[in-house]
This record gives structure tokens, sequence and C-alpha cells, in this order.
């Protein structure tokens, strides 16, 4: 969510209620069904251990990159390392990631960074002390009490009237400064939208919780990568610790058919023709992901509601930009700076070649790195600056640090390195937020969240479980999820976040481990979801005896079920 959220003093609602329904436990003979996670991510790591604690040993990870984490990267850089996706556990209070790391002194608070920047205009003017005080105060103030904004308003519009309310009451701030300053704030909070505020629904932003605790904590001198290897028990000799020979990476998943009559999914890989079957697929794959490849991933189609779900579900680009300083020529408490630009000098820019500069909304100090400065980037030149040569970003970055910073003497970059998780095709971006589109729709994390089920007719789930409690409640059917879905972009409250992801993963494991097998179960979960596929001899029975609650229900055998 938003890269100050020290600004913000929002308490986060109670946890949500555990997933309901009626279930009963799988008990797991001979290591269970046969599970295949696509995305080795938080997601995916934190599913596949749970897995594993549970008792499940078919469990295989299939990842396309050459590496775990996902949208967490750490990587060498400058005098330690820095992190090129995930960087801050959000939070201590019912937070999973500080949970389990909260004894192991790996994190440290970066306040001070995100807290004491300068605030500069684009004439190298650095405002006042009191003058900033004032303006980040106001931001402040407008979440110290709940947000109360109408149907279908964007979160710019109610930022920009609640700021505006309270800064007019302040003398010593010109109306200018104050514009200048909130179409900045505007970009820092872009960076949930990548095409700005105007496109974030601020029921949604209401409906995201803050975990309460220090909300920016780094991962010192080691990178978010240390709380991938606590997560997956990685040891010095098994850096993969309890995935060691469990995950498939270089294999990009092509096609998951998962209305086969026997249950079961087949997932096809584009390396070497490669074909899995599993009784149980969990696809962990990031929501820009399913946006650009859902209608060819899946066979049978998705149904209408998951569809809905994946396009209106807002997806963000964001950039890094890391420059490297043979020395540091900053004062040792300076912190870093955003970017005021006056409109003379913005309308002048944007005619410019250089027009791309607008976005970026600060340099601030790197913690644990000496001699780097770290910009952010949001916006619509977000694809276009990752397809830049590297030696035109600097340029352009020098050009900016020399304009906001002109009474110091600035040496050149000996290092840069710019993030492309929008250009990647194994992310297509950077994490979820909820869009005006996402109101106007009324779809919601849940459907993205709801498993893909078939409604089978044996009288047991040949899985390597004991289903004999199932069998007593029907001798003839019960429900099968065969395909779910985990991920941030799938977490009610907590999108956007590592701990939302790996809360996710968790989900979907226990979700494993239940079994809704009578045809009440059925007739509740048609009233709620269109995600269900009917396939065997039970697809037309069903569909004559139940005509009235299975109108939702397509009777030919293995058509996914739509709205009608």
């Amino acid at each position: 969510m938003c890269l100050f959220p020290l600004l913000r003093k929002r308490k986060r609602k109670k946890s949500s209620a555990p997933l309901e329904g009626p279930s009963s436990v799988l008990y797991i003979q001979d290591g269970g069904p046969k599970i295949i996670i696509i995305g080795a991510g938080a997601a995916g790591l934190a599913c596949a251990m749970k897995l594993l604690d549970n008792g499940f040993t078919h469990v295989r990870i299939l990842e396309a990159e050459n590496r775990i984490g996902g949208r967490i990267l750490t990587i060498p850089f400058g005098n330690n390392v820095i992190d090129l996706g995930a960087q801050f556990c959000h939070g201590e209070e019912d937070n999973i990631v500080y949970e389990m790391l909260s004894n192991l002194d790996l994190l440290e608070t970066s306040a001070s960074v995100y807290n004491k920047y300068d605030c500069i205009r684009s004439n190298g003017e650095v405002l006042s002390q009191d003058v900033t005080e004032a303006l980040k105060s106001a931001i402040a103030s407008i979440f110290d009490d709940p947000i109360e904004a109408g149907p279908h308003e964007s979160f710019s519009e109610y930022l920009r009237e609640r700021f505006f309310q309270i800064i007019d009451g302040k003398e010593n701030v010109s109306k200018r400064v104050a514009e200048e300053f909130f179409e900045n704030f505007k970009r820092v909070e872009s960076s949930e939208t990548a095409f700005g505020i105007e496109e974030a629904s601020a029921k949604g932003v209401i409906e995201y919780w803050i975990c309460p605790g220090d909300y920016m904590l780094n991962f010192r001198n080691r990178g978010y990568i240390s709380f991938l290897r606590v997560l997956i028990e990685s040891s010095d000799d098994q850096f993969l610790g309890k995935m060691e020979n469990r995950i498939k990476f270089n294999c990009t998943v092509e096609q998951i058919e998962w209305g086969q009559p026997n249950g079961k999914a087949t997932v096809k890989c584009n390396n070497e023709n490669i074909t899995f079957e599993a009784d149980h697929v969990i696809v962990t794959a990031s929501l820009g992901v399913l946006k650009e490849r859902a209608d060819t991933l899946f066979v049978p189609a998705l149904p209408l509601q998951k569809k809905r779900a994946i396009v209106a579900l807002g997806y963000t680009g964001t950039c890094k930009i890391f420059l490297e300083f043979p020395q540091r020529f900053w004062p040792e408490d300076w912190t870093g700076f955003t970017t005021l630009w006056r409109k003379q000098d913005i309308d002048k820019l944007r005619r410019s070649k250089w027009a791309w500069l607008e976005e970026i909304f600060g340099f601030y100090c790197v913690n644990y790195q000496p001699r780097v400065l770290l910009g952010w980037i949001v916006g619509p030149y977000v694809l276009k600056i990752e397809s830049l040569a590297r030696d035109v970003i600097q340029m352009g970055c020098m050009k900016l640090l020399r304009r906001f910073l002109h009474s110091w003497l600035i040496p050149e970059p000996i290092a840069i390195c710019v993030t492309n998780w929008h250009s990647n095709p194994n992310f297509r971006g950077a994490y979820s937020f909820r869009s005006m589109l996402t109101e106007e729709l009324g779809v919601s994390a849940e459907q993205l969240a709801d498993p893909l089920v078939v409604v089978m007719d044996n009288q047991k789930c040949h899985d390597g479980s004991d289903s004999d409690s199932t069998s007593k409640k029907s001798e003839t059917t019960f429900i099968k999820p065969v395909v779910q879905f985990a991920g941030e972009a799938t977490s009610c409250h907590y999108y956007s976040t590592v701990h939302g992801a790996v809360e996710s993963g968790f989900r979907e494991a226990d979700l494993s481990r239940s079994r809704i097998g009578d045809i009440m179960t059925i007739l509740k979960a048609l009233a709620h979801s269109c995600n269900i596929l009917v396939v065997g001899p039970f697809a037309a029975s069903s569909a004559n005896s139940h005509h009235g609650n299975f109108s939702r229900v397509q009777k030919a055998k293995g058509m996914a079920v739509n709205e009608k």
C-alpha cells in the first residue's frame, strides 16, 4: 500500500472469521493426493510448507523463473544487498511475517528514512521545517478518522477534498505549495495503482487493513530473502530447506485442464512438452499474469464470475531505480527528498523527451547502503522506463538530482539497477489494488480466491484419502476443488503485501484438507459461486432432478458453469 504509511494512524479491524461451511477432515494415507502448486513465491512456498506440515507429501511446485521468491528478489549491490521487490515488513500485530521473525533479530525500523524526508521544489527551494510538517500533518490527519467515502468515489477525490479542507486553515502554507505537495502525494499513493489514484476506489482503500506497530521494518543487511529462508527452513547446507527436490524451475505453465471426468487436472508446461497430472492444482500466479493469460491458461474456460474478478481487480506496475555513488555526497543525517514541481517547470518538462522524470516522486537513502539512493517511479511511464537503456535512465536521474539538489556537488554513479516487474512476462506488475471498476462490477478478492470445483458421482475420492465419513453423507456425489487460487490479490484485507500472500497460501493448504460432500452443500455452493463443473453421468441427472437450483449449471458434460 502507501509507501509512507507512517502518516496513517488507522487501526486494522479484528481478524476475519475463518473459512465457513461444512467439511470433514481428510485422513492422509500414503502421502495423500498429488498436488501441483504453480509459483514459488511467498504464497506458493507457504502453501507447500503448510501442506507438508499437514501430512501431504506428494507436493510439487512449478516455477517459471530460475529462483524462488516471486516478487521477493534480493540481490547483491553496493556495500550489501537490495530488495528489488518487496522491501518492508508492514506492521507487527496480526502480521504472520512479523510473527515468524520477531524472535530472530532480523528486523529493524526504517521509519526515519520515510518520515524525515525533505520537500524540495523544482527551483531547488527546500521547504522550511514548519511548512513541511504542516503539509505532512495535514495528510496524516486525513487518516486519523475512518474514511467515509461516498459510493463510486475515487480515492483521489476523497483525499483532495479532505486535504484542502485541512490545509486552508494553515496560514504558513501557500495554496501553490500545497498544490505541489498534493500532486506529489498523489504519486506516492499511486504506487498502489500505476495509473493514478483516480483509478483507486476509496471503498477499496477502506477494506485494506493496516497491521498496528512499526509499518516500515527492513531486513537489516540480509534482505527479504531472509524471511523466505525461515519460511522453508533453509540451512547453509540446504538452501531450499524442505523445498529441496520439490521445485521445478524454468517451468512455465501453458495450460491447466481441469474438467476431466476423473476429477483430476493436467498441467502442461512449455519446456520439453512436460505434462503433470494432479488431484489438485493451486495457482499462485500474479494477477497480472492472470489478466494476460487466463483465457488460454484454463481449459475449460473460466466461469464468468472468475473472469470478472480478474478483469476488475486492479494491478499496478512500479519501478525502483538504485544508484550507487563512489562516495556519499549528502549529510549523514539526511534521509532523502520528495519532488515538488512548480507549474511552469512541469509544463516545460512534459514537452521534453524527459517527461518520464515527473513520475519519480523522490529519492531516498537505503538502510545498510551508505552510498546508494533509491528512486521510486509510478504512473503510465513505468513500462516505458523499463524499456529505456540504463545509460539514458542514469542520465535522466542525474538531471533530476542536480536540479533539485543544485547546491550540492553530485558525482556520477558507478552502478545502476532498475527493476522490470511490469515487462517480465512472469509477473506483469508489482501488486494488486481495488480499482473503481472493482467497485462498479461488485467483484471481490473472495471471487478471485474461489476454487474451481467439480461435482463427481464416485462414492469415494481415489486420491489416497479415507473418505468414509464423506460416503456416509452421500453415497453418490461429492464436490472436489480441482483448481485453487492463492496470492496477495486473493487476500480480502492484506492485498499488496507479503503477509497477505503468506496467509493466502496457508488458507489454500487448509482448504486442501477439507472435503465437502453432500448434495445440500452443492446447492449452497451454487447460491454463492459459479465456479462449479459437473462431470460424469451426474451432470445430466443432477441438472434434471434439481433444475430449479441448478439453473446455472450447464448440463453438457465437460462445460464450465456460467451465469445465465
